[in-house]
């Protein structure tokens, strides 16, 4: 009995512990505030959206690719993060925006990120001459921002789920942050 009593502490010290370095995972490669404080924020991404297709004239959006984490020097195929810049066109203030998982695995419920502090980081360094994140622009003057923006409040509302490698291995209603791109950019 004392052998497992011991047994199950260790594993509950073990998924404790796994729960701290996922945490820890999400802090260093996505954001400060975690899966869940993402998710519950998607409501607001929402309402910012929507304000914006409003006045859609008033915003440019840009497209980028980057590396997965800040340390690593190149992208590869598995490690390869998208996002959109939307930049105001009155007072060139800008926001970054991105479909992330809402746990560090594989598989997720998923949500659209606002100004993600690896994502504002890269463009910042991107945009002062350091491109330590392997930053490059996609579709260069090509973004019809009205029809975008429509398509991602469209995919906020589909349910979509998130995938890691759904770039690679192509999961019907999953997405990850490449395939959340490229899906609402296109007609």
């Amino acid at each position: 009995m004392r052998a497992l009593l011991v047994c199950g502490a260790l594993m509950a010290g073990l998924f404790m512990s796994c729960s701290s370095i996922q945490a820890g995972l999400y802090l260093a490669s996505v954001d400060k505030d975690n899966g869940p404080a993402i998710l519950n924020n998607e409501v607001e991404v929402r309402r910012l959206l929507e304000d914006m297709l409003a006045s859609w004239e008033q915003y440019s959006m840009k497209a980028f690719v980057r590396t997965g984490i800040s340390f690593q020097f190149k992208r590869t195929k598995l490690l390869t993060h998208s996002y959109y810049v939307i930049v105001s066109n009155n007072n060139g203030k800008f926001h970054t925006l991105s479909f992330y998982g809402t746990k560090m695995s594989f598989y997720s419920e998923g949500a659209w990120a606002l100004d993600a502090d690896s994502d504002m980081t890269s463009y910042t360094m991107y945009l002062e001459g350091n491109n330590q994140w392997d930053v490059m622009e996609l579709f260069p003057d090509m973004i019809d921002t009205k029809k975008t923006l429509r398509n991602i409040l469209d995919k906020m509302q589909s349910g979509v789920t998130y995938y890691y490698k759904d770039h690679i291995i192509n999961k019907p209603n999953m997405d990850n942050c490449n395939t959340a791109l490229y899906e609402t950019i296109k007609d």
